[in-house]
């Protein structure tokens, strides 16, 4: 496999389709047809069909929405009081081609798409009682080349947009009265080559930079624009991906999509990052999505080619220690995986299967099969 090829490997797998037909697909398939996946036999009801190669998913409420990255659409569905997903009676709502990521606002009240073929971002109104999204008068808003990742400052009143085809980051004041997006000046702002995804609290910005094997830091400005970290960028292994911020803002962890592990950093006040002790930590093959409980104690990985890897994170030292069990089993080719706002349900998103698998988190973090109806 030549290095070109690898480049651009994480961001085929991310379910960036140039044309409708995703060279992926074809290694999906075959992969479907030569793995046994002794999930297939334990999961019962926990499983739901979610459309077209779906790729990411965003909890609001009593509501979850999955993005169809092959299907340029949105799903719905109602969250259950145990967990389980039942999908409501509406029709897919449209986003732009190869919605790879969803994110809703703190607030609740938005939810915005990063449209990586349409090189769009597309906005949308939550009605907190149905569930249903309403297209943001505006929408969809201009981004800059595949853009991929979505994050908000906790304040709600920023939001960035990596755009993997390009080395920039496009920078979004939010309206909190219609959820319109106003690109703030100076945006698109310079990251390095291929920007994957992206954390933020509301001090600083972090981005992995795929093909640049690092992540960069900046600092937001009281506008909203960024400012280079001294230092940054910060090394990592090789292909990062996906990124997560701890709760507390203490510690980063960074996907190394091209290897088999995860890189974590201590996070200083001024944004510079530090390699936590014992870093990189060894995941499954391919780990493409990171995810950090809202507790701050656990995280878990997609491994594209090996389930769910979880870990508990030291609160001291920000290392991580593997849960028991782990890898968890998925579906096939799992691309992402959420975890509700109670801590209590994780959701995993399998590209492969077409569908979306829920799990009981239990008190030391494993996640559980449901294994009967409730």
């Amino acid at each position: 496999m030549s290095y070109k090829f690898l480049a651009f490997l994480p961001f085929f797998l991310a379910a960036c389709s140039p044309t409708r037909t995703n060279p992926v697909d074809s290694r999906l398939t075959q992969l479907k047809k030569n793995q046994d996946s002794p999930a297939e036999r334990l999961r019962s009801n926990g499983t739901v069909r979610a459309g077209i190669t779906p790729s990411s998913i965003a909890i609001s409420g009593k509501y979850a929405y999955v993005t169809n990255s092959n299907g340029g659409n949105i799903l719905i569905y109602e969250v259950k009081t145990n967990g389980m997903l039942q999908p409501l009676r509406t029709s897919a709502i449209p986003s732009g081609w190869g919605p790879n990521m969803i994110a809703v606002t703190p607030s609740g009240k938005y939810a915005y798409t990063a449209n990586t073929d349409s090189t769009s971002v597309s906005g949308f109104s939550i009605d907190r009682k149905s569930g249903e999204l309403k297209p943001i008068p505006g929408s969809p808003f201009q981004a800059g080349k595949n853009p991929t990742f979505i994050a908000m400052t906790p304040s709600g009143r920023y939001a960035y947009v990596t755009n993997y085809g390009s080395t920039t980051i496009s920078a979004y004041a939010i309206d909190e009265r219609t959820g319109a997006l106003h690109e703030i000046k100076g945006s698109p702002f310079e990251s390095g080559k291929a920007p994957a995804s992206i954390a933020a609290d509301e001090n600083h910005v972090f981005v992995a930079n795929s093909n640049s094997n690092d992540v960069s830091a900046f600092e937001i400005r009281r506008d909203g624009s960024l400012e280079a970290v001294q230092g940054s960028p910060f090394r990592t292994g090789s292909g990062p991906f996906a990124i997560a911020l701890a709760p507390s803002g203490r510690y980063l962890y960074v996907t190394n999509s091209l290897t088999t592990n995860l890189s974590a950093f201590s996070v200083e006040k001024n944004g510079r990052l530090s390699p936590v002790q014992g870093s990189p930590f060894q995941t499954g093959m391919t780990p493409l999505w990171v995810t950090i409980a809202p507790s701050g104690r656990n995280i878990y990985v997609v491994n594209w080619l090996g389930g769910v890897s979880g870990y508990m994170i030291d609160q001291k030292t920000g290392a991580l220690i593997e849960l028991e069990g782990s890898p968890f089993e998925s579906g096939h080719a799992p691309k992402s995986v959420t975890v509700d706002p109670s801590g209590k349900y994780a959701y995993v998103a399998n590209g492969g299967d077409n569908d979306v698998t829920a799990y009981e988190i239990d008190p030391k973090g494993a996640l559980l099969f449901f294994m009967k109806m409730r």
